[in-house]
């Protein structure tokens, strides 16, 4: 019997909105957007290059773009976009917690902006 043939997995598009938020920074310190990043335009230091004082000013950048942000988090309760900024800009415990998140987000955006169909 002739095996089906099965549908084709088709990748999540990125959002419109995240292709123009930073991902990294170039070589000069300057932040990198996720077009840029993906297309060569901008030497650009991979997410294990950054330092974490740059991983947390990324993220920090990240929350501050974007127009509504809110997260609820096991032990820390709910987290707006001021305490975020406060937490990452601290370095706390919740900070890098939200520092991994959002690393973690960037890798996924990358490889899926990069993605060959």
């Amino acid at each position: 019997m002739p095996k089906k043939a099965s549908p084709t997995k088709k990748a999540n598009p990125v959002p419109e909105e995240q292709w123009s938020m930073p991902v990294t920074f170039s070589q000069s310190g300057a932040l990198v957007s996720l077009r840029d990043f993906t297309h060569s335009r901008v030497p650009a230091l991979s997410l294990s290059q950054l330092t974490l004082e740059q991983r947390a000013e990324l993220t920090a950048r990240r929350i501050e773009l974007q127009p509504r942000f809110e997260v609820a988090m096991v032990g820390a309760g709910t987290v707006n976009k001021e305490r975020a900024l406060a937490e990452v800009r601290a370095q706390s415990e919740v900070g890098q917690l939200l520092i991994e998140i959002e690393q973690r987000l960037i890798s996924n955006l990358v490889e899926s902006a990069t993605r060959k169909e």
